[in-house]
């Protein structure tokens, strides 16, 4: 019996990071991430509410369907976006409302999809993206 206890508890910790929705990120990803946020600037939470206060921002929630259902960012200036289909669908979600000379934030649940989806809107030719430091998680309404 103890050897089978011995087994679970690192599972159970292990399984406890995976449904805390931690982001496990390989020593690549933490480079490549490292490597972005040097090239894309960040907006801390409570500027990021000065800034949706005075309507000069554009929110991209970079999640997924299933976690906009649980909660987001209230505010009339916003387009859902899953990072998956950024490359295919700012065409048609973003420019048909927006240039790609407006002010926009990405935000995620924790921080690292908006990180690299603003650094991609950057390559992809728009001027002014900055990414919710912290994500979701650290902004509090």
């Amino acid at each position: 019996m103890k050897k089978i206890v011995i087994l679970i508890l690192p599972l159970i910790f292990t399984a406890g990071t995976l449904w805390a929705n931690e982001p496990i990120l390989t020593d690549e990803t933490k480079a490549l991430l490292k490597e972005a946020k040097m090239q894309v600037e960040s907006v801390e939470p409570q500027k990021l509410k000065s800034l949706m206060a005075d309507e000069k921002v554009i929110l991209l929630d970079v999640r997924d369907p299933d976690e906009w259902e649980k909660s987001t960012i209230q505010y009339d200036r916003q387009v859902k976006i899953s990072r998956g289909f950024l490359e295919i669908k700012y065409p048609k979600l973003i420019l048909d409302k927006y240039t790609k000379e407006d002010t926009f934030v990405v935000y995620c649940g924790l921080e690292p999809r908006s990180v690299f989806a603003a650094q991609r809107l950057q390559q992809l030719g728009f001027k002014h993206v900055m990414y919710l430091e912290g994500g979701l998680k650290k902004f509090n309404p």
